[in-house]
């Protein structure tokens, strides 16, 4: 079985290279089907057990092995937040409030409220940071990256406390007709990361400590999965285990979770005997973390939970493939929609959820509500007004700071100008004076989305995600104000560049794309002799990716090892406005693509992609001459061949008629049409 680690490009200074490494990762799954979570089922599920756990349901877990920790932790909750008393690390009574209950919880779009395993929790809202104390008060702010709970229900979980039976001990859950094994592990002070034999994934050592907590034996089966879910299942995304981690939560009424980084790594250290499924062979057997990816190191301290935490944005796999080093320090990327890595839950013991933790509940994939609107000059979704800006998101590169009033008026940065939108894909900023800049977007949900610009981001230019913060100053005040579609026509370039297309009615099949359907020449990639290349390798990783263009053939593959281990695009091909990539194969697979040039001797060709298992993930490509600089200790003598023609696309991507298909939503005609 094959999983895609991300690739990042091969970049001229030193210093971008290793900012990269971080910023401009995103994933593609694996080339076959996965490990782990198959199926999902049954949310009316019994659940058997011996102890209340907060939950409608009954719900017992029995002790299957005595451990060498001391006092059981007896515990209580209530659903709606009331008073939960719990023989926690402090030893005190935890008064936990939920966002809908007694707690004084004001979020944000995208808001999350965790408790803390004593004292009270308060939670207040914030434009970026979750935050807490490890004892006493918890401090927990909302997020305008983290996800806002969506109704009582699940937000109640967060106030919830572990009411494991039996104390410290091992247990066996059991889930209508399914069951897993929970084995203790005592918390202590390790060192986290590689010293030795280290996959280039891994990081220098750094002192971490974890409290006590409860892992699953094994990974989490098909069996398991489809008696909590309910539904068949084909793939394992980060949001998919984040959502079963919920629904098993709401089931047993403890707090079921994904593991963070820490978790697996000192487990995997200290008790390996003790559980299963632990160091694979090649990419088999990873798993996801809760962590968000950071390529340069681990985050160490007390039950660290890693950067933006609960954010949208890149992940991390452990137990992830080593290439013959230490695979329980190695650690790998990962697309948030990537489909793959094997689901492994954890529970605290002595506390709701780790200090900064996102619960399980308060996590949703970020959503359009209301659909795509209406085809227009000006995309009413980048008006901020007075008291909000569009700044830089949780993974990107370059400076983004804009605001966008409802009248044409626009600031970006300090520079003052007016604003409008083309086919819902492209935004354009137009100075009093100069030249314009043009970004192609895709909205995630109202508060965020990832834009890629025409100039190279060393050079004033910005890809990556952007979001939505709070902003002070006053609205500039700008002269000759005009519609968007008069700003738009004013354009010299507004034919090519601009004009309002019925996206509705592009082609669908190859067949259908037809002379009268531009190709971009500044996508072909100069010869039977060239390519456009992303490299990883030399970023430590251990793939890359090619793009072949030609005018009859467009070609996408990831290759590693001297094979070609997925083809993500490949067929006939053509463009709108300069901005929208489509290609589509004859057996009717399409890939939709945004997409921007930069001008100069050394293009940067950059895309920011439809597809599902990597929704709005953006990638950079150079040209490059066969056989020049393509590292061939990855990928053997493919560096040096054109990517052959006739190819089909990889069949896990076909056949996925959710992940593995383009998400593109094409904006409607207004009443009068589209002109």
């Amino acid at each position: 079985m094959k999983r895609i680690v991300n690739l990042k490009i091969l970049l001229p200074a030193a210093a971008a290279l290793a900012f990269i490494l971080f910023a401009c990762s995103s994933q593609v799954p694996s080339v076959e089907p996965e490990p782990g979570p198959i199926g999902q089922a049954g949310s009316s599920s019994s659940i058997s057990g011996d102890k209340e756990g907060g939950s409608s349901s009954s719900v017992t877990s029995s002790p299957t092995q005595s451990s060498q920790d001391s006092a059981p932790t007896n515990s209580s909750s209530s659903q709606g937040g009331g008073n939960v008393t719990s023989s926690s690390s402090q030893g005190t009574t935890a008064n936990s409030s939920s966002s809908v209950a007694s707690g004084q919880a004001s979020s944000s779009s995208r808001s999350n409220v965790s408790s803390s395993s004593a004292g009270t929790q308060n939670a207040s809202s914030s434009s970026r940071a979750n935050s807490s104390s490890s004892a006493g008060t918890q401090n927990a702010s909302s997020s305008s990256r983290a996800n806002s709970p969506s109704s009582s229900s699940s937000s109640s979980t967060a106030s919830q406390v572990n009411p494991v039976p039996g104390g410290k001990e091992d247990y066996k859950e059991t889930v209508g007709s399914a069951s897993f094994d929970m084995i203790y592990i005592p918390g202590g002070k390790f060192t986290l990361g590689c010293s030795t034999n280290c996959q280039p994934g891994a990081v220098k050592p750094v002192d971490a400590e974890v409290s006590s907590y409860f892992i699953m034996k094994g990974e989490t089966t098909a069996a398991v999965w489809k008696a909590v879910m309910g539904e068949s299942h084909a793939g394992g995304t980060w949001y998919e285990a984040i959502e079963f981690a919920c629904e098993l939560s709401k089931k047993t009424g403890k707090n079921y979770r994904m593991m963070t980084e820490a978790e697996f790594e000192y487990a995997a250290k200290n008790y390996k005997d003790k559980l299963s499924n632990i160091g694979g062979s090649g990419m088999q057997g990873e798993e996801w973390a809760y962590n968000s990816w950071d390529a340069d190191k681990h985050m160490g301290g007390k039950d660290p939970v890693g950067p933006t935490s609960g954010a949208h944005t890149q992940k991390t796999r452990r137990d992830a493939d080593a290439n013959g080093a230490d695979r329980i320090t190695s650690r790998l990327i990962r697309s948030i929609d990537g489909i793959g890595p094997a689901t492994r839950l954890v529970v605290s013991a002595d506390m709701a959820y780790p200090p900064g933790y996102v619960p399980s509940c308060d996590i949703h994939a970020p959503k359009l509500e209301g659909g795509e609107p209406t085809n227009s000059y000006r995309d009413r979704r980048w008006i901020t007004g007075d008291g909000s800006k569009w700044g830089k998101g949780s993974i990107a590169i370059g400076s983004m700071d804009l605001q966008v009033w409802e009248d044409g008026t626009a600031k970006l940065g300090s520079t003052a100008g007016q604003w409008f939108t083309s086919n819902n894909i492209t935004f354009v900023f137009v100075p009093n004076s100069g030249s314009i800049t043009k970004y192609a977007y895709i909205f995630l949900d109202a508060n965020q989305g990832s834009v890629i610009s025409e100039k190279d981001f060393m050079n004033g230019g910005y890809v990556g995600r952007f979001e939505k913060t709070s902003a002070t100053g006053s609205k500039p005040s700008v002269s000759g104000l005009k519609s968007g579609e008069e700003l738009a026509r004013a354009q010299a370039n507004f034919d090519t560049e601009f004009k309002m297309v019925d996206m509705e009615a592009l082609p669908k099949t190859a067949d259908a794309i037809t002379s009268a359907y531009k190709q971009d020449t500044r996508l072909l990639d100069g010869g039977a002799d060239k390519g456009w290349f992303q490299d990883n390798t030399s970023m430590q990783g251990a793939h890359h990716y090619r793009k072949d263009v030609d005018l009859d053939e467009f070609r996408f593959t990831v290759n590693q090892n001297n094979q070609r281990a997925a083809v993500l695009a490949v067929g006939k091909w053509f463009t709108v406005n300069n901005t929208f990539l489509r290609v589509i194969h004859k057996n009717g697979y399409i890939a939709d693509y945004l997409y921007t040039v930069t001008s100069g001797n050394s293009p940067t060709f950059y895309h920011n992609s439809f597809m599902g298992y990597e929704r709005a993930d953006f990638r950079m490509f150079k040209k490059e001459t066969n056989g020049s600089s393509w590292p061939r200790t990855t990928c053997g003598n493919i560096c040096s061949e054109e990517i052959p023609k006739g190819l089909s696309p990889a069949a896990m991507y076909v056949n996925d008629k959710e992940k593995g298909q383009s998400t593109f939503t094409p904006a409607k005609c207004p009443s009068g049409g589209c002109r």
